[in-house]
């Protein structure tokens, strides 16, 4: 008799699971990432990272990248959403993913890119209940937003060795997150955007240059003095007040 219970308990803990496995149902989620201000992240700037864990026990439920262009522009910053509330289009760029669960998970979504720009990469983190068989793909599906300013130096170039005395060009490209362009006309304006250098020699007090826009070039630019020997480390911060993003990037060259 004992053994018999037993085999039964063992097989009702078997059918159960068999049982919970069989309610699992597929819920699918899209999931877009926005630069703050701009276009979808992924098309030429390389994608980003999304990874999908549940928010109670730390699981890896599924990672991977966005893919597809950065949208239109027009859709985008005209504000001229569709009858489905989406500003994505049907190229933009996303991540599509399934989840079998068989009971609401609270799910964190973190995001982090563009992965071509490490200087640049931010991270966005959002929370929400995901219900089995209920899919996140209405609109935009989850949208994540991410913030700031990819600034790219061209020159100097990174320990390049210089004559004191020599006047060190500066020469720096600012992009939007998404990699759209900043130009003298259009949504993202030059002359909305403030580009600094901050020059220090041997550790010494930083000294500040306001970079001016090269329309022919698309690139910032200023003539760094080079009045010493010595190690000399270069900051440049980039800031767009309208959006609120900001970008940063480093370098030193040597002074002889």
């Amino acid at each position: 008799m004992r053994v018999f219970r037993r085999t039964a308990w063992c097989l009702s803990l078997i059918l159960g699971g068999l049982s919970n496995a069989a309610q699992a149902e597929r819920t699918d989620l899209e999931v877009r990432v926005l630069a703050r201000g701009a276009k979808f992240l992924a098309g030429y700037t390389a994608p980003v990272r999304v990874v999908l864990t549940d928010a109670d026990t730390g699981e890896t439920l599924v990672q991977g990248l966005t893919a597809g262009t950065t949208g239109d522009t027009a859709k985008i910053m005209g504000g001229a959403k569709d009858r489905d509330g989406r500003l994505a289009s049907a190229d933009s760029a996303v991540f599509r993913t399934s989840l079998d669960i068989d009971r609401p998970r609270r799910v964190t979504l973190s995001v982090t890119g563009p992965l071509s720009q490490p200087q640049a990469a931010t991270t966005a983190t959002s929370t929400q209940w995901v219900l089995p068989g209920r899919h996140v793909t209405a609109g935009d599906g989850w949208l994540v937003e991410l913030p700031g300013l990819i600034v790219d130096l061209a020159s100097p170039l990174a320990y390049q060795r210089v004559k004191a005395g020599a006047s060190v060009p500066l020469r720096v490209g600012v992009t939007m997150l998404c990699g759209c362009a900043i130009g003298e006309n259009g949504p993202w304006r030059a002359a909305d955007t403030e580009v600094d250098a901050y020059l220090s020699v041997d550790g010494g007090e930083p000294h500040r240059f306001a970079l001016r826009f090269d329309p022919d070039s698309s690139l910032f630019q200023a003539e760094l003095p080079t009045a010493a020997a010595g190690v000399y480390e270069l900051e440049v911060r980039a800031w767009m007040g309208a959006s609120n993003n900001a970008g940063v990037a480093r370098t030193a060259f040597f002074v002889h």
